[in-house]
C-alpha cells in the first residue's frame, strides 16, 4: 500500500510561488495569510493572531459552509526573506529557552511591544507542531529544542529571535530548512526504496544532530547572512560545527569526536573536487550533491574545529562572539570571520584561511622522533609540500604501557618540539583522526 506524506506547502527563498527579488537583504516585516481552516501555518515571525471565520458558499450544495483561517505574523527582528509552511499540523507542545537578553526590536506597534515584553527576561518561546502521524514520536522535542537554543545562545551571547517554531514533517529521507523564526524538520517515517547511507551528511551518533543543525541556522545563515555563494560555508559549516559540539555537550566528547571523524572521512575523500570557496559549484558538473555537502558542510566544520584547536577554545569563543556582534542582521564573508578571530588571538590567520578555504590540497607531513635525554623526547614534523597551519595531536606510548595525548601547533615547514617525559618512551605517533593532515609513514 502506497503511503503518501501529509500535503504541505513551503514558501521560501528556495521554494517560491510568486516572483521574488534576486537580492536578499534584511528588513522587518509582517505577513497575513488566509488558508482553509483545517490547515495551520508556521511562518517567519511571531504569531500575532489566528482567526477562523466561516464563509457561506453561494450556490454550494445544501448551503455548505467553508471555514477559513487567517493568521498574522510579525517579524520585528530583521529577516533575510519571508517564508512559511502550510500543512495539517497538530500541536505537539511548547517550551521556554532561557537565554541571555536578545536584541531589542525596532517596532512601534502593540504586537512588537508585546514581543519585546516576552523577550525582555531573556527567553525564546518554543512551539512544536507535527503532521498527525508524527505526533507521538515528537513529544520530547519541544524541551530538546529549547535546550539546544539555550546551549547556542550561551556560547554566542544571545538568541537573535524571540520565538522559534519547529514544524516536523513526515518524509522519505531526512532533511531540513531553517528560515528566520522557524525550521522545517523532515523526518524519515515513510517506506522508501531510496537509500542515503552513503551521503556525507548521513552522520550517526546522535539522534538530534539534524535538529541541532537546523536550530543553529537561526544564527548562521539567518541572523548573519552570506554575501555570495562563495561564502555559503559560513552558514552550513558553522551550523554543522555547532551541531557537533552540541552533541558532545549532550552525550560526551567521544560522541563529538565520532561525528567529526565521520566528517573528516568524507572531506578527505572529496577534497580533490575543489575548495570550500566554490560553494554550490562543487559537484555541479558531476550532478552529485554529495560533493557539495561533503565539502561545504563537513570539511568546513572540520576546518572550524582545527581553528579552535589552533588558537585555543577561549580565543575561538571570543572570535565567534565578536563575529556575531559585528555582523548581526547583515551579510558577512570569509574575510569578516578571519578579522573577528584575528582580533582575539596573536596567531596570524591569513595563510590558514587561504589554504583551508581557498585551496583544496592537504598538508602532508613526516614525523620523526628520538629521545633527547632521559626526560625529554624530541619530535620533528616536516611538511613535504605547501606550508599549512594546523593543530596536531601526538600519541606518546610510555614504557609502562600508558598512552599520552600531546597537542601541538604546526605553522612552519619544519617544526621541532621538545616534550618532557618521566622516562624513555616506546613510540611517538599521531592518531589525529579528526584533523585533515596526511601523515606519511
Amino acid at each position: 500500500q502506497l503511503i503518501l506524506p501529509e500535503p504541505r506547502y513551503l514558501y521560501s527563498n528556495r521554494t517560491y510561488w510568486y516572483p521574488q527579488s534576486p537580492v536578499t537583504d534584511f528588513a522587518t516585516a509582517s505577513m497575513r495569510l488566509t488558508v482553509p481552516a483545517q490547515y495551520q501555518v508556521v511562518a517567519a515571525g511571531s504569531l500575532v493572531s489566528s482567526v477562523v471565520t466561516p464563509e457561506n458558499l453561494q450556490g454550494g450544495r445544501n448551503g455548505d459552509e467553508r471555514a477559513e483561517r487567517t493568521v498574522q505574523f510579525m517579524a520585528d527582528r530583521p529577516v533575510r526573506y519571508l517564508a512559511c509552511v502550510i500543512s495539517r499540523f497538530v500541536p505537539v507542545g511548547g517550551a521556554r529557552a532561557e537565554v541571555p537578553a536578545i536584541a531589542a526590536p525596532n517596532a512601534g506597534n502593540d504586537a512588537g511591544l508585546e514581543t519585546a515584553r516576552r523577550s525582555a527576561a531573556g527567553a525564546v518561546n518554543v512551539d512544536v507542531v507535527a503532521t498527525p502521524r508524527l505526533l507521538r514520536a515528537n513529544r520530547a522535542v519541544p524541551e530538546r529544542t529549547a535546550r539546544i537554543l539555550e546551549y547556542y545562545a550561551n556560547i554566542i551571547g544571545e538568541a537573535p529571535y524571540p520565538d522559534f517554531s519547529l514544524a516536523t514533517l513526515d518524509a522519505e529521507l531526512p532533511s531540513g530548512h531553517s528560515p528566520a523564526y522557524f525550521a522545517v524538520w523532515n523526518q524519515p517515517s515513510l517506506p522508501t526504496g531510496l537509500s542515503w547511507r552513503s551521503d556525507p551528511v548521513a552522520l550517526t551518533g546522535h539522534p538530534f544532530f539534524f535538529l541541532a543543525h537546523e536550530v543553529a541556522h537561526q544564527w548562521w545563515g539567518q541572523a548573519i547572512g552570506w554575501k555570495n555563494y562563495h561564502e555559503q560555508w559560513l552558514s552550513e559549516g558553522l551550523a554543522q560545527y555547532f551541531a557537533a559540539i552540541y552533541a558532545g555537550h549532550d552525550r560526551g566528547s567521544e560522541t563529538e569526536r565520532g561525528l567529526f571523524r565521520q566528517m573528516r572521512d568524507s572531506a578527505l575523500s572529496l577534497s580533490r573536487h575543489g575548495p570550500i570557496h566554490l560553494g554550490y559549484r562543487l559537484g555541479h558538473v558531476q550532478n552529485d550533491g554529495r560533493i557539495f555537502r561533503g565539502l561545504v558542510y563537513n570539511k568546513s566544520a572540520i576546518v572550524l574545529d582545527m581553528l579552535q584547536r589552533l588558537i585555543g577554545p577561549e580565543a575561538f569563543t571570543r572570535g565567534i562572539q565578536r563575529f556575531y556582534r559585528t555582523h548581526r542582521f547583515s551579510k558577512a564573508g570569509t574575510d569578516d570571520l578571519k578579522k573577528a578571530f584575528e582580533a582575539e588571538t596573536a596567531v596570524p590567520l591569513s595563510r590558514f584561511f587561504d589554504r583551508w578555504i581557498q585551496g583544496f590540497t592537504m598538508p602532508e607531513v613526516r614525523l620523526t622522533w628520538r629521545m633527547a635525554d632521559d626526560t625529554h623526547v624530541a619530535v620533528r614534523i616536516e611538511q613535504t609540500g605547501e606550508t599549512f597551519d594546523f593543530p596536531l595531536t601526538l600519541t606518546i606510548l610510555h614504557g609502562d604501557g600508558r598512552t599520552e595525548q600531546v597537542p601541538i601547533v604546526v605553522t612552519t615547514p619544519v617544526h621541532d618540539a621538545l616534550i618532557p617525559v618521566a622516562a624513555p618512551v616506546r613510540r611517538v605517533d599521531t592518531r589525529d583522526d579528526v584533523g585533515l593532515v596526511i601523515v606519511k609513514r
